[in-house]
């Protein structure tokens, strides 16, 4: 599978089409990395993850989910995120089920389903930084057929810092979990595709 991207990549590349050719090209299927200590599962669904308009800067994150081909977009893949505020609070500050919280205690967390293209869409703030940690977003991806996958992103814009430096968590992050977020008339906006694993 990896001799095939590195094929795909060096054909892209004699044609001048490198530029094109997606950013997941040379990282293989997405790693995985810690739940951490605030999932609540059966957050509602719905790509705005921010109905309680928390303060914070805008936010948009756009990806498109693969199978382990790389090729093959993925349609009806259930994509759960959730973050931290501008403070770095959690909202709750908790784990466990959703229903075990009242429905204003839930913010910047939610679910959303990938179209035929396979494509997703979330919208929310840029989340502060929990303690010590770089900036981040969590993530759960499941699909029939694929293995499940539980991960986390990171802002490119962090990536050697003293902060990323001092960050213990998910030390070896391949390169294709840096998300380089762009300004959008104010708004942050990112993509993060995913490739998952399929189940043999």
């Amino acid at each position: 599978m990896k001799t095939a991207r590195r094929r795909l990549l060096r054909e892209a590349s004699a044609l001048g089409l490198a530029a094109a050719t997606p950013a997941w090209a040379h990282c293989g299927p997405t790693g995985s990395a810690t739940e951490g200590p605030f999932y609540v599962g059966n957050a509602p669904e719905g790509a705005d993850i921010n109905p309680a308009k928390s303060p914070g800067r805008p936010m948009r994150i756009t990806g498109t989910v693969f199978s382990e081909d790389g090729k093959t977009p993925l349609r009806g893949v259930r994509v759960e995120i959730w973050h931290a505020d501008d403070a770095g609070d959690y909202h709750p500050e908790g784990s466990g089920d959703i229903s075990r919280y009242r429905r204003g205690d839930i913010n910047l967390r939610g679910v959303a389903r990938t179209d035929d293209a396979g494509r997703y869409t979330f919208t929310s703030i840029v989340p502060g930084h929990y303690g010590e940690r770089r900036r981040h977003i969590h993530w759960k991806v499941s699909a029939p057929g694929q293995r499940p996958l539980t991960t986390q992103s990171y802002w490119q814009d962090e990536r050697g810092t003293a902060r990323d430096r001092g960050d213990g968590t998910d030390r070896r992050a391949e390169d294709c979990r840096w998300v380089a977020f762009t300004d959008q008339q104010g708004v942050a906006v990112g993509v993060f595709d995913i490739v998952l694993k399929t189940i043999s």
